[in-house]
């Protein structure tokens, strides 16, 4: 099966193999009498899909693309497919997943990748980078690469897998939402926010402290890139136990995110805790939420601390343009090479070390098996 195993207008099934042609004649009835042994490649024909020439089966056109691949096109219920799958493998094939297929289908393991990478893009743009990936941009740069080693040229061949690497989160990113921790002090607005960010109400908002015992997630996509917001409990002292397993897990959320926001109350801020807030967590971002209720409020001058109040959206546009600039701090251009499995990324690492080493027969034996099939 070519196409997603749901409900549709249209599902594909494709056979290979040099008894493919053979195995869809036996239940294809063409409504021109010609059977797929005759017709011409590339020819596409209407007919009927049955057991034997009795029944009435069911309406398919079939397209003949080589003398060994042919693609059975039906009706999108999971019925009709099925059942088309069931007659051929009862005819001798071989089932086999859409992956399988994809990796038989190319002799470039990083192509073959990106292929099964495609269809996990959340957003097009990401989508669009795959799709680079797919058309070989990464396999051409690994190529290029290590042209330079066999001179060898170790310097330029640095840059190019330095560059590879600082594209490496973005590049695993594509298929993987960046993780958003919004972290802070109860009844601080984190849940309002994260409403206002993603534009429904995801979070339940009440005027209490402690309400979020839980991490709720929303994931949405800020100019284009897929990102997944984390909404904790607020973290403080509690004898409460239910509120303390909230606060253990909004811990745990920040150990693991990509960029951590912690939110600030602008009606009750105290700059000492504000000092020692930017000194803990220096990478992360510093929201002063609620400065529709601060008055004439004055900020430390940081790149790190923006204001924002969920209520009426003041900076929220500004937050974002934040959020995305520490994600992808350098946008690639479209058709640039970019690593995007864990797989790729740390042959890459292995890489550079053996050119700092001088190796660069040892480089070479790292990133050459990136290509390779394996069966």
């Amino acid at each position: 099966m070519l196409t997603p195993p749901a409900r549709g207008a249209i599902a594909t099934v494709a056979v290979r193999g040099p008894q493919a042609v053979a195995s869809a004649d036996r239940y294809f009835y063409g409504l021109g009498k010609l059977p797929l042994a005759d017709a011409e490649v590339g020819r596409i024909l209407v007919g009927h899909w049955r057991e034997n020439d009795q029944q009435p089966g069911e309406e398919l056109v079939v397209a003949k693309l080589a003398e060994d691949l042919v693609e059975i096109h039906c009706h999108g219920g999971l019925q009709a497919s099925r059942q088309i799958l069931n007659h051929l493998q009862s005819a001798g094939c071989e089932v086999e997943s859409w992956q399988q297929w994809n990796s038989a289908t190319h002799d470039d393991a990083i192509v073959a990748e990106a292929h099964l990478a495609l269809p996990e893009a959340a957003t097009t743009q990401a989508a669009l980078h795959l799709w680079d990936q797919c058309q070989g941009a990464l396999s051409r740069e690994l190529t290029a690469i290590i042209a330079l080693l066999d001179e060898p040229n170790f310097e330029v061949a640095t840059q190019r897998i330095d560059q590879l690497l600082r594209l490496a989160p973005l590049g695993q990113s594509l298929t993987r939402p960046w993780s958003i921790v919004l972290a802070g002090p109860p009844n601080v607005g984190k849940s309002s926010l994260l409403n206002k960010i993603v534009g429904y109400d995801r979070a339940i908002v009440l005027d209490m402290p402690g309400t979020t015992r839980d991490v709720l997630h929303a994931t949405t996509a800020l100019d284009g890139w897929p990102v997944q917001f984390s909404d904790t409990a607020g973290i403080r002292v509690s004898d409460d136990q239910l509120e303390q397993a909230g606060i253990a897990k909004a811990k745990a959320a920040l150990t693991s995110a990509d960029l951590v926001i912690v939110l600030h109350d602008a009606a009750q801020l105290r700059p000492d805790q504000l000092d020692q807030s930017l000194r803990e967590l220096p990478s992360a971002l510093h929201v002063v939420n609620k400065i529709d209720l601060a008055g004439d409020l004055k900020l430390p001058h940081s790149r790190e601390m923006l204001a924002t109040s969920a209520v009426t959206g003041e900076g929220i546009s500004e937050l974002i343009t934040a959020i995305v600039e520490h994600l992808v701090p350098e946008v690639p251009q479209p058709g640039a090479p970019l690593p995007f499995t864990a797989r790729q990324i740390n042959a890459l690492r292995d890489a550079a070390q053996c050119i700092e080493r001088r190796q660069a027969d040892a480089a070479k034996s790292v990133l050459i098996p990136l290509f390779q099939v394996t069966t």
